[in-house]
């Protein structure tokens, strides 16, 4: 009995060793080209990374438009390229992001070139990056966004697509973010369908919208905005099925975004400083990472500025923290000495729950390196942007797919836990059988 107990015992943590699952992330970083001060091709003065040159920041290659980018201004040294152990000065070392306003992807479905639902403009919208994330800015007026957007209110866009989902009658359709939308129930006569809108699993708000080919867009399109008149959510409803068993709608174009951030003048992030929202004149006519006109800077144009708060020394094998994941990194070059320095950001992916074995040691985090240089990252559909988030904010689904590089993750592949499980228990019973 005693020998008997025994094998259960070890059957028992043999079992649990390969069967509790763990949350697991895999780290990666993306590197930016080499500024390099003995390079002759590098222009005198003053530096930048934009889009073209660092995939952290946000670009969208249809239609060529880009958002970021690192400026490093260059006073001590304006005649001549940034030398190894310079300093950048206090106020010299900024973060731009430019809101650049484009179509929303409802907005093709919509021949009259316009798509106004309860007086909210649903046809564009403003989108910028904030630190390699995907964010929208609330424009000045919701119902006329040519009147500007000045970028001091962003909210993360968590989710936006124009897949089609079937969602049957008493569904909840997870989201993103806690958001969930429920089919309540389908008319008799399979044209309308009402929905109501949950958040964390109470009911936010609700609404009927229809198929029904000769009524307008704007009844074809649920929104729920809030009290401001900017979109959180919305979504079309593309058809709807009513059958004996099964009723159905199936729904198009949605957006979702998170809640809306302030950004206060002289607020700090991180090594920066909130210095205001117009484009200093500074970067009159910088043309960073697109194909489109809009990617010019212009003096006064809408944008936030951030700028360092610190003086920044570049000196050999030096790594100086910005925010958000991003890091300037200098390397020690001892023959000819010179400055090499890199832009970097740390991202982290998130990877499904897994099986892991309890026995055994914790595996060393494997860190995989996109280099601009070196590498070319994978892009999916029409446009990109960083798959890393800022600090204190959960990665999104995104309209444009983002720059996703191939990442080699640091969690073993599930399977082989099952496979070391098996064999435990087969040493087991061998071990009890050689004992009697």
């Amino acid at each position: 009995m005693e020998k008997i107990i025994k094998v259960m015992l070890v059957l028992s943590v043999l079992t649990a060793m390969f069967v509790t699952p763990v949350s697991a992330e895999a780290t990666y970083n993306i590197r930016s080209t080499v500024y390099d001060s003995t390079d002759s091709s590098i222009d005198v003065g003053d530096y930048y990374w934009d889009a073209n040159t660092f995939s952290g920041f946000l670009y969208m290659i249809k239609p060529g438009l880009s958002s970021e980018l690192l400026y490093l201004h260059n006073s001590a040294n304006s005649s001549k390229r940034i030398q190894l152990d310079d300093t950048i000065k206090e106020g010299d070392l900024y973060y731009i992001s430019k809101p650049q306003m484009k179509k929303t992807k409802i907005a093709g479905s919509d021949d009259g070139g316009t798509f106004m639902v309860d007086d909210v403009d649903l046809e564009k919208y403003y989108l910028m990056g904030f630190f390699g994330s995907k964010y929208t800015a609330m424009p000045e007026d919701p119902s006329a966004l040519s009147q500007g957007c000045k970028p001091d209110k962003i909210a993360k866009i968590m989710l936006e697509s124009d897949e089609k989902k079937n969602v049957a009658s008493g569904e909840e359709w997870t989201l993103a973010g806690g958001w969930t939308l429920v089919v309540d129930q389908v008319d008799v006569d399979g044209e309308k369908v009402w929905v109501h809108l949950n958040y964390k699993g109470e009911e936010i708000d609700s609404g009927v919208i229809s198929s029904s080919a000769n009524l307008t867009n704007m009844e074809r399109t649920y929104l729920y905005k809030d009290s401001d008149d900017y979109p959180v959510f919305y979504c079309t409803v593309e058809s709807i099925f009513r059958g004996t068993d099964t009723n159905f709608a199936v729904f198009k174009y949605v957006f979702l975004r998170g809640d809306i951030i302030t950004i206060e003048e002289d607020s700090t992030y991180g090594i920066f400083d909130v210095e205001g929202f117009e484009v200093p004149a500074l970067m009159n006519n910088i043309n960073y990472a697109g194909s489109a006109g809009t990617t010019v800077l212009k003096t006064g144009q809408d944008a936030l500025v951030l700028t360092s708060n610190e003086a920044v020394t570049l000196s050999a094998d030096k790594q100086i923290d910005l925010y958000g994941g991003l890091y300037l990194k200098t390397e020690e070059v001892t023959k000819n000495p010179c400055l090499k320095m890199t832009l970097w950001k740390t991202c982290t992916a998130k990877s499904p729950a897994t099986t892991t074995t309890a026995a055994a040691a914790p595996a060393e985090e494997e860190v995989v390196v996109v280099d601009m240089g070196e590498a070319e990252v994978t892009e999916e559909s029409e446009e990109s942007e960083s798959q890393a988030s800022t600090t204190d904010e959960e990665t999104v689904e995104v309209d444009m797919e983002e720059a996703t590089p191939e990442v080699e993750s640091s969690v073993s592949t599930p399977g082989f836990e099952i496979t070391i499980g098996i064999l435990g228990l087969v040493g087991a019973l061998l071990l009890f059988k050689r004992q009697q």
